[in-house]
Parts: C-alpha cells; structure tokens; sequence
C-alpha cells in the first residue's frame, strides 16, 4: 500500500466526516423446500467507511500525520513545524477535541494544537518538565486531558487551555515499564492503558492513579500494540509490526475486547511504512449478524457473520430471520421471511 502526501488545499479531508445511518437489507422474502434450503442476500446499504489518522510515518512521511480512508487510501499531513518553519519533532499522540486536534511532543515537552492542513504547531503554554510522555486520552465530560510519563511512572493531567500539567496520584505505574498507549472511556468514566513490556492492558483511576489489572492480551514477538482509542465503547489501538530488529514499519488497527479471553481483532488492511504513535477514529464499519427470531424448527446459517450465507432448516413452515447491524445509536434490524414446503 503506497503512502502519499496530501497537498495542501485539500482541506476538505480533515473535517470529522458524518456517520453514515446504516440501513440492513435482509433480501426478499423466499419460499423453499426443505432439501434445499435458502440462499440469502443480505446487504448494508450506509455502512460506514473504516476511516481513522495515526502519526509519524518512516521515510518520506516521517513526523506527518498519516490518514486512511476506505475510498481514499493511505495520505499524510505536511511535516509538522513551527511557525518559523523549524521541524516541530515527531507526535507521540494526538486528539481530536471540539474540531481542534491536540498533541504532545515528546522531545520539547508541549501540548500543542496542529493545523492538519499545513502542518503549523503552535504550543500551548510553555515546555513541562515531565520527560517521555508518549500518550493521551481526553474526557469530554470534564473536558481534562490525562498522560503518561513513562520515565516516571506518573499518571499526569493537562489543562487544555494553558498546558499545566498536575501529577494524579504519585508514580502509580511502578512496575510497569512501556506504557506508551492511553485510551479514556466514558461508560465507567477510567483510563485505559497497554504496558508494552508486559502485555497487560490495565485501567487506571483518572483522580487517584490506581491501577487495576483488566486482561493479558496476545503476544506478538514482531508486533506491539502503539496507542489505544474508544469509539463508541469498543477498544481499538494501532498495533506496530517490527522487523527482526525491533524497528517500527507498518500498522493495523485492532479491535480489543475487554473481557479476559475476549478476542483481539484486526479491523481493515496494514498500512505499510508507518510508526503508528497515535489513534483519532472517525468511523468504522458497523458490525453485522443473522439470526432466527422465529420458527417452528431451527435454522442453522452457513455464517451467521457473512451477508450472503446459506440457512437449512429442520423443519417445515414460517421463519423470520432477522440481519442486525450494530450502529453506534444503537441496532438497526431487518428480516426477510422464509417459508419451508416439504421436500418432494
């Protein structure tokens, strides 16, 4: 997949794209025998696009946003500087909050605002003196932006608007030694983070700093997961391929649930040549499944995650068989009827 530059005046991208309201299409109603069974048709007319951002490509996209879109592919920002033109150093994180995209620079140790079109960085407040902080997450209820110090161990609170950070809690993250991804959830309203070292991924108290331990996720030798998001309630991150030497050369985004054996993802194509550092989503396409509402047997579907699967049934008469989609307002569900006449 090539990675290209997005000029300048297609500032038409960056805007946070309307969700599309998906609509399922469950086919038309069948009538069949029961030797043969049916053949569906399903369809997910509005489904959305898979369409997020990560940062810091490698080679010709390096210290660039990198954006993939569905219909678009893979883009980058221009290089991201100061107003001076001065290569501003490579994002770690960013966030997208109330149409202004935020983010921490590692090296100088600011919260800045970006222009995604140019590339301008402009710093929010002066230089903090907390070292290595490579994540972030925001709370929009109470509008705080929460990370990371790595070296430290220290979970760190930023005021948006002046960039002063507060310590929570003191050096909570002891024992934890790569916690590079940060994620905040509304529905418990905690802070999520990976430990690199461990594979652990843990959740935080955003006003005291503990921590408590959630689940154990996959090892990968060549892969690790870089930052972590939620959309909707679903947990995403960018996971990192490695080559044999540890560096950082392509990136697939991964859906992570949070229950102990739950399964981990992955969620559209690799992106080639980029160290994924960071995670905005701004849509996802929205999951799908069949089942029977009804019936005087049991129908038994090919796939029940496939649009067009096969259903045999296991005895004569009516079924309803319901195609769910699951949208972020909420399910959205149509049914075709099946009606099953005995064999010849």
């Amino acid at each position: 997949m090539q990675l290209r530059i997005l000029p300048l005046f297609v500032a038409s991208f960056i805007a946070l794209p309307a969700l599309a309201q998906v609509q399922p299409d469950a086919g038309v109603d069948q009538t069949i025998t029961l030797d043969v069974g049916a053949a569906l048709q399903g369809a997910l007319p509005g489904r959305s696009p898979l369409a997020y951002w990560t940062a810091d490509g490698n080679g010709t996209t390096e210290n660039s946003i990198v954006f993939y879109d569905d219909t678009t592919g893979v883009t980058s920002s221009p290089v991201l500087r100061n107003a001076a033109g001065k290569v501003f150093g490579w994002p770690s994180d960013l966030l997208e909050i109330n149409g202004s995209v935020y983010g921490i620079e590692s090296l100088y140790r600011y919260l800045y605002t970006v222009d995604v079109s140019t590339g301008i960085c402009t710093p929010v407040g002066a230089a903090n003196t907390w070292k290595d902080v490579y994540c972030l997450a925001h709370d929009p209820a109470t509008d705080r932006i929460f990370g990371v110090d790595l070296l430290k161990k220290q979970v760190l609170r930023f005021a948006r608007t002046t960039g002063k950070v507060t310590a929570v809690g003191s050096a909570t993250l002891k024992g934890y030694t790569l916690i590079r991804a940060l994620a905040f959830r509304a529905a418990d309203a905690q802070l999520y983070a990976v430990d690199q070292g461990t594979d652990k991924l843990l959740k935080i108290d955003p006003v005291t700093g503990k921590v408590t331990f959630v689940r154990t996720l996959p090892a990968d030798a060549f892969a690790r997961i870089e930052e972590l998001t939620f959309f909707g309630d679903d947990l995403y991150a960018t996971n990192a391929y490695q080559d044999p030497k540890g560096a950082l050369i392509s990136c697939q985004l991964q859906r992570i649930s949070l229950a102990p054996n739950g399964p981990v993802e992955n969620v559209g194509p690799v992106i080639d040549s980029v160290s994924p550092h960071a995670l905005v989503i701004h849509s996802v396409p929205e999951n799908f499944e069949w089942a029977q509402t009804s019936g005087p047997g049991v129908a038994t579907f090919s796939d029940t995650k496939a649009l067009a699967p096969t259903v045999a049934f296991s005895a004569t008469g009516t079924y309803v068989l319901a195609l769910t989609a699951a949208a972020l307002s909420g399910p959205v569900v149509d049914t075709v009827t099946i009606t099953v006449d005995p064999a010849p």
